[in-house]
């Protein structure tokens, strides 16, 4: 490897960077990416920083961080996907950056370095990085707010004190008290563990606790003053109820994010020598920052394994101490190349391998429906040929001592991780991004309704710029996520009760002969003999009414 390659700045810097392309290629995710990105596209157009919209309707299941910093980036850049994902990019670059320096500084060089390469390359991370949600931001949050925390209490630098609790304000305007809570949970039962009870009162100096509460208490206050149900629906409904409800219908096993913590990390598992595992666990209970990295991995498992509702993305604040560990443990079995197993030595290209094989074999087990053209038929067949012929490459650079052995598990995951963005972009077919072929028929007075479900992405794709018609049964489908969201807004502005319609209402609306765009896959042959055009699409069909 070139000199200045060697250099930590310089290969985080070329990390955040390929992040960044990777996150260029997809297109917009259904539901999360979606939702999300117009939200924040309403908030930069409207000039409304205060209250989160969708559809028109107050959104408030999460406090407004995520589309602040997506709008002021909208203010710079303009209105585009590839904007939308800087937050989650730039979350992960921060959050790479905050775990090497507090891993060189009570660790050492080496791990801090064996950390970022482990982190990027971690499917889970890596995934989240390429994603718009709240999930990345709040781990960021959480991850930075412990950090500097932990430092004030073995430092005493003051600075360090405010720093987390900016990072504890930046995660409870992400995603509510949790953010708050858990730095909490992780660190006063670490304090009282290695006996830092005199530290405890210096957390709460005066003046910390007031820019604590400078940061987060004037949106709430707001909020609270537009919205007098506002503090009981977001702490009460949102926070507490949502913990042990099944409403979001995630519900999964107690060893749910287990699976999903072993599985993201690999390859790097099987580079570990399991019989000295237990000896290095045992070492580093022996040091505060060892009992830290133990205690927040398994309080935070625990504590989002509780709940009956998961999601993959909850479980992210206890990836690092994970990470962390793992870079321990990879630095004590690979201390010399000559004396790596053959599971060490081979894993990692097995299993790129392994999976290039099985992208190639979607070519011929692929439903009908997918309807590949040639051109993504020679993709996929390109894609497959790089996943097993890359591995190898760096295979034999590693026998002939041209390659660390660090350097060459991570570029086998960085040809892994750089292919998943392009095959989604293949495969991913519940995105809309391709079936906007109507735009010429919508007009300002045109009304856009959508049948019997909710099109996340297409108010941006189509930079529509007034609410749509939502039409269902509001008393039998308020279960399914879209209508419990758009139907929680009226809680707090009632009187866009307008754009929620009946059956009963779209076809009032037919009758006066209103400029209209209905797009459904219901596919209501008595609503389609009416339109005086239909457009079939694959995830949808267009029906122009009085056009």
């Amino acid at each position: 490897m070139p000199s200045w390659l060697r250099t930590s700045p310089i290969k985080l810097g070329l990390i955040s960077v390929w992040l960044f392309v990777c996150a260029t290629v997809r297109f917009l995710s259904i539901p999360d990416e979606g939702r999300y990105a117009d939200i924040s596209r309403h908030m930069f157009e409207s000039g409304d920083w205060l209250v989160p919209r969708l559809d028109g309707l107050p959104f408030i299941h999460k406090p407004p961080m995520l589309h602040w910093l997506s709008s002021i980036a909208m203010h710079i850049f303009g209105v585009h996907v590839w904007v939308v994902r800087l937050v989650p990019v730039l979350a992960a670059s921060l959050l790479l950056i905050g775990t090497y320096l507090f891993v060189r500084k009570y660790l050492s060089q080496k791990i801090a370095e064996l950390s970022i390469l482990m982190m990027a390359t971690n499917l889970l991370f890596f995934g989240s990085s390429q994603y718009v949600n709240h999930d990345l931001l709040l781990a960021t949050g959480i991850t930075l707010s412990v950090f500097c925390l932990v430092d004030f209490s073995l430092c005493n630098r003051k600075a360090m004190l405010f720093l987390g609790y900016f990072f504890a304000a930046s995660a409870f305007l992400t995603k509510g008290l949790i953010g708050i809570l858990i730095p909490g949970m992780i660190l006063l039962p670490w304090l009282l563990y290695t006996r830092q009870y005199k530290r405890i009162p210096a957390f709460f100096n005066p003046f910390a606790l007031l820019f604590l509460a400078a940061l987060t208490l004037p949106w709430l206050y707001q909020m609270q003053q537009i919205y007098p149900d506002f503090l009981h629906y977001f702490f009460i409904d949102q926070q507490f109820n949502r913990f042990h409800s099944n409403q979001f219908n995630n519900k999964q096993s107690w060893f749910f994010y287990l699976v999903i913590l072993l599985v993201s990390l690999l390859p790097w598992l099987l580079t570990l020598r399991w019989t000295g595992l237990r000896t290095i666990l045992q070492q580093q209970r022996l040091n505060p920052i060892g009992q830290l990295l133990i205690w927040w991995l398994v309080s935070v498992v625990i504590f989002f394994s509780i709940p009956p509702s998961k999601l993959a993305g909850y479980i992210l604040p206890a990836l690092t101490p994970l990470i962390i560990l793992c870079a321990v443990a990879f630095e004590k079995s690979t201390l010399n190349t000559q004396q790596l197993t053959r599971m060490q030595k081979y894993a990692p290209a097995a299993f790129v391998c392994l999976l290039g094989f099985v992208l190639a074999a979607t070519l011929y087990f692929i439903p009908l429906d997918f309807n590949l053209s040639s051109v993504q038929k020679w993709q996929i067949t390109l894609m497959a040929a790089l996943l097993v012929y890359s591995p190898l490459l760096f295979l034999q650079l590693l026998h002939r001592h041209k390659l660390e052995y660090a350097h060459y598990v991570a570029a086998c995951l960085i040809v892994l991780c750089s292919v998943v963005p392009f095959a989604t972009r293949i495969f991913d077919i519940k995105n809309n991004h391709d079936q906007i072929n109507f735009t010429a028929y919508i007009h300002p007075n045109t009304k856009v309704v959508f049948y019997d479900r909710y099109y996340y992405d297409l108010p941006f794709l189509l930079d529509l710029k007034q609410p749509v018609y939502v039409v269902t049964d509001w008393q039998s489908n308020v279960s399914d996520n879209y209508a419990q969201e758009l139907s929680d807004g009226l809680q707090f502005e009632p009187e866009r009760r307008a754009y929620l319609w009946t059956r009963a209402q779209l076809n009032g609306a037919i009758d006066r002969k209103a400029p209209m765009i209905v797009i459904s896959s219901s596919h209501d042959y008595s609503l389609e003999q009416q339109a005086k055009q239909v457009i079939h699409n694959r995830n949808f069909d267009v029906l122009i009414f009085n056009e």
